[in-house]
């Protein structure tokens, strides 16, 4: 059975600073909304600093608490309206925990990709969960991308964030020139005069998806192999990223389990 404190003020200030990257990166701590990925980060390696729940937490949450007890996590509860102003959503779900970000980890062996510049939260986080679903665990992404560790990110990964390696780096020309030159490296790119369908994916490969208005920067195109692009017969300007890199995916993994 668990046992829950009252969340202190102290605590409470500390907890709302991680809604802003200066203070996740200061606390090397992130925030996890909701039951649904409090439950999946309770059966991940990440390390659990505390717990908030709201006043009368369902049975479901209540299962959950349990477990995080077992762990010996420390369990906090807030009323309603303390916890609504912790969180980074508008309806709030009535838990919230506090782990400790994973450190960069890069793992030259394996196939990559690698996010230069996209900005928005939603997508790097759609982008977790994507290359999760097609076995790619190895994330590289630049310093001026959107933080892996911001609340919507974490949400919009589904939980993926809990499976996946991330390497950070504020110089990814170099780093691709000094770690993988054995790689064939790719980019996606709407300038491009090559169709994704004309690449034929090695075993080990890394592909860099760009901005959503700029795209690949000139300095890491000049590191590539290829840039390639997904051809489309309508009428819309362009793809989102995170559904680029679904279908580029798709067409690289496919390609390498026949």
């Amino acid at each position: 059975m668990y046992y829950s404190m009252p969340l202190t003020q102290r605590l409470r200030k500390s907890v709302k600073s991680l809604s802003h990257k200066t203070f996740r990166d200061e606390k090397s701590l992130f925030l996890i909304e909701g039951e649904k990925l409090c439950g999946d980060l309770l059966n991940s390696n990440f390390v659990v600093d505390l717990i908030v729940i709201r006043d009368l937490p369902s049975a479901d949450i209540i299962e959950i608490l349990d477990k995080f007890a077992e762990k010996a996590a420390p369990i906090y509860t807030a009323p309603k309206y303390v916890f609504d102003q912790i969180t980074d959503t508008k309806t709030p779900q009535s838990i919230i925990a506090v782990a400790q970000k994973k450190e960069n980890k890069l793992d030259i062996t394996q196939p990559f990709i690698a996010l230069d510049g996209i900005s928005d939260p939603g997508n790097v986080g759609t982008i977790l969960r994507t290359a999760d679903w097609f076995g790619i665990n190895q994330i590289i992404v630049t310093s001026d991308s959107a933080d892996i560790f911001s609340p919507k990110a974490v949400r919009s990964s589904m939980g993926s964030i809990f499976h996946l390696d991330f390497y950070e780096t504020d110089n990814l020309p170099e780093l691709l020139k000094e770690k993988y030159p054995k790689f064939k490296l790719y980019a996606s790119d709407v300038h491009s005069d090559k169709s994704l369908n004309e690449i034929q994916p090695p075993k080990k490969f890394g592909i860099i998806f760009g901005n959503e208005s700029h795209g690949v920067s000139e300095e890491v195109l000049n590191c590539v192999e290829s840039t390639f692009v997904i051809e489309g017969y309508g009428k819309a300007e362009s793809l989102n990223v995170a559904v680029s890199v679904g279908i580029s995916l798709y067409h690289f993994t496919l390609k390498n389990k026949k």
